[in-house]
């Protein structure tokens, strides 16, 4: 029998070693749920983590992370556009962390809102959106928005795969995929698990054991 502790893996072989690298990385994704908002060949897709929740309000601290980035050398994000933002979502917003990627550059703004001036939608047909924060601030401001219409995103999830198992394909409802993971009765992943039925509501339910915080309804 092996003694509890950290595992040494010296002694492993190559397949055994690669299992190990396998499993690390699926850890690191599980229970995520990604938006793709873009893909870059046929096997491969970029997008964002939908129910990693970061920030319930934004401070000017904040605004200057989603409107600049950290990228060394990057000029500072302009004042007044730190106002706008801060005075639109200073008291209420979603921000997300979307991924390990990219993590240093501004963030993704995402959003259901068809017809918002500079906002191109990820795929035609879906009507969900990215860009057009100007014109969201404005409508937000003038109460023509709620902040909880948008989302913000720290970070991208790159080469987006489902050849190893990492992730699965689904097409799910257009309010699943915009919906706030602020708060929920049920975590996002469990519900995208279930509407998609089969082995994957199976997975949910044995999940859902593991916890005393959920119930199987």
């Amino acid at each position: 029998a092996r003694t509890p502790g950290p595992l040494d893996s010296s002694g492993l072989k190559g397949h055994e070693l690669a299992l190990l690298r396998f499993f690390s990385a699926a850890q690191d994704c599980w229970q995520e749920v990604c938006l793709v908002t873009s893909t870059s060949a046929p096997d491969r897709a970029e997008g964002v983590v939908i129910n990693r929740p970061l920030a319930k309000a934004i401070d000017r601290q904040l605004a200057k992370l989603l409107l600049g980035g950290e990228r060394p050398g990057a000029p500072e994000p302009d004042e007044r556009a730190l106002d706008r933002l801060v005075g639109a979502f200073g008291a209420q917003a979603g921000v997300y962390v979307g991924g390990p990627d990219a993590q240093r550059e501004p963030a993704l703004f995402v959003h259901g809102i068809d017809g918002l001036s500079g906002a191109v939608e990820v795929s035609p047909g879906t009507r969900i959106f990215t860009g057009g924060l100007d014109a969201a601030i404005d409508g937000v401001i003038s109460g023509t928005y709620k902040p909880l219409d948008f989302r913000f995103f720290v970070g991208r999830t790159r080469a987006l795969s489902t050849a190893q198992g990492e992730y699965i394909a689904l097409a799910c409802a257009r309010p699943i995929a915009l919906k706030q993971c602020l708060g929920l009765p049920k975590p996002l992943w469990h519900e995208v698990m279930e509407l998609a039925g089969g082995e994957c509501a199976q997975l949910s339910r044995m999940e859902i054991t593991k916890r005393d915080d959920l119930t199987d309804e």
